[in-house]
């Protein structure tokens, strides 16, 4: 026995190390890997910012820990456009480079270099402006000129290397977090302007942390410096009286606009006002290398809105600390912003939740989620029944005209569904069922024709001895369906159940006929909302496909685990509807 063991193992191992088996393997391997590319390149892009779509790479940048701002960007270098020759690109790239260092010297000697409590390399800083400038003005170029002389070619160049573009180039070549502006709302809907630009500077005050606040180009510039992540806290205070005519109760919204660094610091916010203290219980970071809005609300009418939930929302943890209360008038306000340092475990991990975190509260997720759900499982309740109750019919019970009856029911799979969406649509609404779930899932009580016809063909698989059995046991045709019929066919049960799981949460064309209360939207058709960010938020950035992106992955992910843990019995009953008695 164990020599035939021995055996039958080196015969395994022998087909295995044979060239057409690990051709199969190879071939498999590449199909799987074929298979899952979709969802890699899904879950790749859901985890991007709006900043990485541009660069056309496949995978997400990976973040480090970012000790001191400002810094100096790694900038990609210059990129040679489609119709130019890679021999002339070469030939004049270093010419192009050579004059844009040299007009961005000029500029930084002529205005100064930004002012720092931490040193910025001047020569890292210039290549890095040198290769920004270079990629931004030669894609304002003519086509045109790169098919006449050097001399007109770098004559038009240098008409593009203005004051103003190479003074962008500066800038946009150092990560640095400006604060610009700062905003209160009132209830009645009153925006009061609290701060701008270089006020920050004198308003502002460091309460703790190695930090500066300067001003800059015509705005207010944050240095600090972390030791390491471990480092405690940056906090920032600001002391300001709520405007005329407002109340501390009358608060709506409180934003401060800044232009973040990127370095994914995690930012939390206290205001002391009328007495109480309010705090944000989920942390803001400081994301990309652009504008954005700090955006604090406390507890009002618009929670119980269907809106996206652009806000941080401000909870009421107490009183203010007694000093604060005999210090101030009820109309006075403490503002405190408390930076953490992000390790580079920490910025990654919040790079990769920062999409679906916005997906979640730019609609209702698990409301829409809910009703997703319960038109699951009615459709597929309703798939079950109707399939498994009207094939019997047509596969073990003798009735006069089954076989016409049978092929007029195949013939209407030809039918296109654009066909009755009409006349479909006039019945419900005839039943007052406009607006609501019900034309959704009551059709699949009627059955579907592909279905039924699985099922008819598993069932005429089944031995007439087993009815003929149940007959004389006393069963009647339902007892027999029921008791007999049924346990036989599970795998085709199993397959349908799957087709109408993956067909009724994916459904995007019926609710969008049939509904127009958001509160009924399925997931499906609400994720459609993640288009409204852009028309509410004041964040012009606030919408990007990988927003949307990440939707979809939240959407695609149950249809993936429903169908790996099912596949047996997917495949086994598809392949059992093949066979015949």
């Amino acid at each position: 026995m164990k020599e035939m063991r021995e055996k039958k193992s080196r015969n395994s191992r022998r087909w295995f190390l044979r060239p057409s088996s690990i051709v199969i393997h190879t071939v498999l391997l590449i199909s799987v890997f074929l298979f899952l590319f979709p969802f890699f390149w899904m879950y790749s892009t859901s985890v991007k910012t709006d900043e990485e779509l541009l660069d056309n790479e496949i995978f997400p940048h990976v973040l480090t820990f970012r000790p001191d701002s400002p810094y100096v960007r790694d900038v990609a270098e210059p990129a040679r456009p489609m119709d130019v020759e890679p021999k002339r690109w070469d030939e004049i790239l270093p010419t192009l480079r050579d004059t844009a260092h040299i007009e961005l010297a000029k500029y930084q000697h002529a205005h100064g270099e930004i002012p720092s409590v931490h040193d910025v390399n001047t020569e890292a800083h210039l290549n890095s402006a040198t290769d920004l400038l270079v990629a931004q003005s030669v894609a304002k170029m003519d086509r045109r000129l790169w098919t006449q002389s050097d001399s007109t070619l770098l004559t038009a160049y240098r008409g593009l290397l203005t004051d103003q573009t190479v003074g962008n180039a500066l800038a946009d070549s150092l990560g640095k977090l400006q604060l610009l502006a700062m905003q209160i709302r009132s209830l009645d809907l009153h925006v009061y302007n609290l701060l701008d630009n270089e006020q920050f500077a004198s308003a502002w005050k460091v309460e703790s942390g190695d930090a500066k606040l300067l001003k800059w180009g015509g705005s207010t510039l944050l240095s600090y410096h972390f030791g390491s992540s471990w480092d405690k806290p940056l906090v920032l205070r600001y002391d300001f009286t709520l405007p005329d005519g407002m109340r501390a109760e009358d608060l709506y919204k409180l934003s401060v606009g800044i232009r973040a660094d990127n370095s994914w610091h995690r930012v939390y916010a206290t205001l002391d006002m009328g007495g109480n203290e309010w705090k944000t219980k989920r942390c803001i970071y400081v994301a990309q290398n652009r504008e954005m809005s700090l955006l604090f609300q406390p507890p009002t009418f618009d929670d119980q809105t269907i809106r996206p939930k652009i806000w941080t929302t401000l909870h009421k943890s107490g009183k203010a600390p007694l000093s604060q209360q005999t210090a101030h008038s009820p109309k006075d306000a403490t503002l405190r912003l408390t930076i953490y340092p992000s390790s580079t475990l920490r910025a990654n991990f919040g790079k990769m939740i920062q999409n679906y975190d916005r997906a979640f509260r730019a609609v209702p997720f698990w409301m829409y989620t809910l009703n997703s759900m319960l038109l699951v499982i009615l459709c597929v309740a309703g798939s079950l029944f109707s399939a498994a109750f009207v094939a019997y019919a047509f596969a073990r019970l003798n009735w006069p005209g089954r076989s016409v009856a049978f092929l007029i029911l195949l013939a209407t799979m030809m039918l296109p569904s654009q066909v009755t969406m009409v006349p479909g649509f006039l019945i419900w609404r005839q039943l007052h069922w406009y607006n609501t779930l019900n034309p959704i899932w009551v059709p699949a009580f009627f059955g579907s024709a592909f279905f039924i016809f699985l099922m008819t063909q598993h069932m005429r698989t089944i031995p007439r001895e087993l009815e003929e059995a149940a007959r004389l046991d006393g069963l009647n045709s339902v007892q027999s369906w029921y008791y007999m019929i049924l346990p036989q066919v599970t795998p085709t049960l199993a397959a349908i159940a799957i087709l109408s799981f993956m067909g009724s949460w994916n459904e995007f064309m019926g609710p969008l006929i049939y509904l127009r209360d958001q509160t009924r939207f399925p997931l499906s058709l609400g994720l459609y909302g993640l288009g409204l960010m852009r028309t509410v938020s004041t964040d012009p950035e606030d919408f990007n496909w990988t927003v949307v992106m990440a939707g979809n992955m939240l959407m695609t992910i149950p249809v993936i685990v429903v169908f790996f843990i099912f596949q047996r019995y997917f495949v086994r009953g598809m392949t059992l509807t093949g066979m015949k008695g």
